[in-house]
């Protein structure tokens, strides 16, 4: 912090009587600046003139200080409690080898429940904020982030760098080709698997060793998807 280095260094350079007429130790004098941002200063009277400074503004600094830190933190908690990006940004940063899901719809959000019941560690990431099924994923305590899946970001965001698969459950092909391909350059190692509406594509794809596993509209089993997804990589 600025203010305790420019303070703790002028109290360093200055004599004080109350040591002898010696400048105090270095742990001394940035003690005495950081105390001084919360109007409790330790070495006074102040010596010099831009000790009065020192000791006449920081207490507004330090106010300003921790005005800031509740706020932040209010914020926070109040993120936490409407599920809102911040606190599933952050939680999904700590999550390592676990699955991500793209898509929260009626298929999407069967997964995402056959998975928790396997105990499997899920981000999930659904572009409309107004979906039929968020609240409910949000209500399993799994981070969901409202992001667009085929934004660089939202698949960094959900740690798709550290995830061990990604599973691709949209109704547009075209999307969920991009993000599989995408996804496969963030994390060469992942297990991808997708859903295309095409079943000759996908068998085209699987053969290319573009993706793992493709499920069409006439597999739509959750637990058949789920089951894709515990398997180990190739």
């Amino acid at each position: 912090m600025m203010a305790v280095l420019v303070g703790g260094t002028l109290y360093a350079v200055t004599p004080h009587a109350s040591l002898g007429g010696r400048p105090p130790d270095p742990l001394t004098a940035f003690y005495g600046a950081w105390m001084a941002l919360f109007a409790q200063p330790i070495l006074t009277p102040p010596e010099r003139w831009y000790l009065d400074v020192v000791c006449g503004v920081y207490p507004l600094l330090g106010f300003g200080l921790v005005g800031e830190g509740i706020v932040r933190i209010g914020m926070l908690i109040v993120s936490k409690e409407r599920g809102e990006k911040e606190w599933m940004t952050v939680t999904a940063s700590t999550y390592r080898d676990h699955i991500v899901l793209c898509g929260l719809g009626h298929l999407g959000f069967r997964i995402l429940n056959q998975l928790l019941a396997a105990k499997e560690a899920v981000v999930a990431l659904e572009k409309d904020a107004a979906a039929r099924f968020l609240g409910d994923a949000k209500a399993t305590g799994a981070p969901v982030l409202v992001r667009d899946m085929q934004e660089d970001q939202a698949l960094i965001d959900a740690g798709v760098q550290h995830a061990r698969t990604i599973i691709i459950a949209t109704n547009d092909d075209m999307a969920n080709l991009e993000v599989a391909l995408d996804a496969r350059r963030m994390n060469p190692k992942i297990r991808v698997i997708m859903r295309l509406f095409d079943q000759r594509m996908a068998d085209k794809f699987k053969e290319a060793a573009l993706i793992d596993e493709a499920f069409s509209p006439a597999a739509l089993a959750a637990p058949i998807v789920a089951e894709m997804a515990l398997k180990p990589a190739r």
